[in-house]
């Protein structure tokens, strides 16, 4: 039996993001099934940053026999400006128009080819942070006190010498956050398809609509 064509590819950096937008989706409405292999939008993880944006990668998935439609979906991190110059130059030869400056939303173009690029940078497409920095933003308003306080003390762990990174200051707080729920120490995934965050908060909203106007789901 051949590969199987995916005609629709989400690439992201990591396991987690190909383990929590299935149930942040199907949340909203775009039916996924169990088997991965029947599900309307294919996701590859490539085990970080670096990896995806490795010359040729991107340009790859691109040209890809039969592909109709790819997004991409990456952290921000430290400069949204910085991480857009490095996907735009992977993208251009197929997406001759791109703006050199990131407009501060998603993106969703269609190549002279038909093909259509999505691009979301997380968390907001406008601020630095990662998919925790988005997650944060689905905690219900009930808890927003107890996610007060996991931030507080995230920060006074470090300033005592805890050996988290900056970077992952975000990871930090939500995991702090899903440490005191009833039960405490779920997964991302798990907390979006438990409803201890809520995937269908209007924070959430901005990235349904990208993701289901990118892939027509």
């Amino acid at each position: 039996m051949g590969r199987r064509i995916h005609t629709k590819k989400l690439l992201v950096e990591g396991r987690q993001e190909q383990r929590v937008i299935p149930f942040l989706m199907e949340a909203n409405g775009v039916h996924w099934p169990n088997d991965k292999n029947d599900a309307p939008v294919w996701i590859e993880e490539f085990e970080g940053i670096d990896n995806l944006l490795k010359a040729g990668v991107i340009e790859a998935e691109l040209k890809a026999s039969g592909v109709e439609m790819v997004g991409i979906c990456v952290d921000a991190n430290g400069d949204i400006q910085q991480r857009w110059e490095a996907i735009r130059v992977r993208c251009l030869a197929s997406f001759p128009n791109l703006p050199k400056d990131w407009p501060g939303r998603s993106i969703v173009e269609v190549s002279p080819d038909g093909l259509k690029l999505g691009v979301w940078i997380m968390p907001d497409n406008k601020t630095s942070g990662m998919l925790e920095s988005f997650l944060q933003f689905l905690a219900p308003s009930e808890t927003e006190d107890i996610l007060t306080l996991a931030k507080e003390s995230c920060a006074a762990a470090k300033a005592s010498g805890a050996k988290f990174k900056d970077v992952h200051l975000a990871k930090a707080e939500i995991y702090t956050w899903l440490a005191w729920q009833d039960e405490p120490g779920r997964q991302l995934h798990e907390a979006v398809s438990e409803r201890i965050l809520e995937p269908t908060s209007p924070q959430a909203s901005e990235f349904v609509s990208w993701f289901r106007e990118l892939f027509e789901v």
